[in-house]
């Protein structure tokens, strides 16, 4: 049996929960008068994204069914675009977000979202370069403790935030000095049409990841940019990062991805 104080705790947490995340949430905790929201616009927007990255997944998962070759380049790009797409819906009915020190609304699932679906983008650009296993974990742990990074700055607020968003630059950069190098050099040595995949698919991942940490600047940083216009800019970028990565590693090599 719960004693009775035990039961009280359960509720008193259920109640703390409930002020901080999705449409159960208070406005006045941390203090905040008011909260920067996604406006009507934001969640349309979502909503938008949602059945566009809905319906990319099942396009690629399609496609990956075709053979063991296309499944093996083309399941992690099906996987991330549906990922993102569950992401998208949790913040499109209202769910999966706080209310930040900082009084933003802030999405926490996109930060759920982005600690699966980027390493597995990585994972696809690995296979594509045909590099080690080995090379593929070190670039995913980098990757994962970034966002984690991104997330915990994006929870505090002074000069700590800025610690946090320099640490998860210092993981970035070791993500896009090995894409650029090391992996690039892999994929132009294995021939044939790998390293024009390989260059496509990078070069647009490179280009918007690099994106993602100005953004975050204006807007988990200092607040310039407000929650629906972090909606659109960040809805764009995953939409870029995921469903046109998806589709042109779906159309593959002219020779077929055994090619790949």
């Amino acid at each position: 049996l719960v004693s009775s104080s035990t039961a009280l705790q359960i509720m008193s947490t259920l109640q703390r929960l409930t002020m901080l995340v999705g449409e159960g949430a208070k406005l006045d905790v941390h203090g905040c008068k008011t909260v920067d929201m996604a406006s009507s616009f934001g969640k349309a927007l979502l909503e938008f994204i949602f059945i566009v990255m809905a319906a990319i997944t099942l396009l690629i998962g399609v496609n990956a069914g075709k053979s063991k070759a296309a499944g093996k380049v083309l399941y992690p790009a099906t996987f991330t675009c549906g990922i993102a797409a569950i992401a998208y819906f949790a913040m499109a009915s209202g769910g999966g977000w706080v209310i930040a020190p900082d009084c933003r609304q802030l999405f926490v699932a996109r930060y759920l979202d982005w600690a699966i679906t980027t390493p597995l983008i990585l994972i696809d650009l690995g296979v594509v370069a045909g590099v080690s296993k080995w090379d593929i974990m070190a670039l995913v742990l980098s990757d994962v403790l970034m966002v984690a990074c991104g997330a915990f700055g994006a929870l505090t607020v002074g000069n700590v935030k800025w610690v946090w968003w320099f640490f998860g630059m210092a993981w970035f950069l070791h993500i896009i000095f090995a894409l650029g190098k090391s992996w690039a050099e892999a994929a132009k040595s294995r021939g044939g049409e790998s390293g024009a995949v390989y260059s496509k698919l990078a070069g647009i991942t490179v280009i918007v990841w690099f994106a993602y940490p100005i953004v975050w600047v204006f807007a988990e940083g200092f607040g310039n940019f407000s929650v629906t216009f972090e909606v659109l800019i960040y809805g764009v970028l995953d939409l870029i990062a995921k469903c046109v990565f998806g589709l042109i590693l779906m159309s593959g090599a002219s020779s077929g991805y055994e090619a790949i």
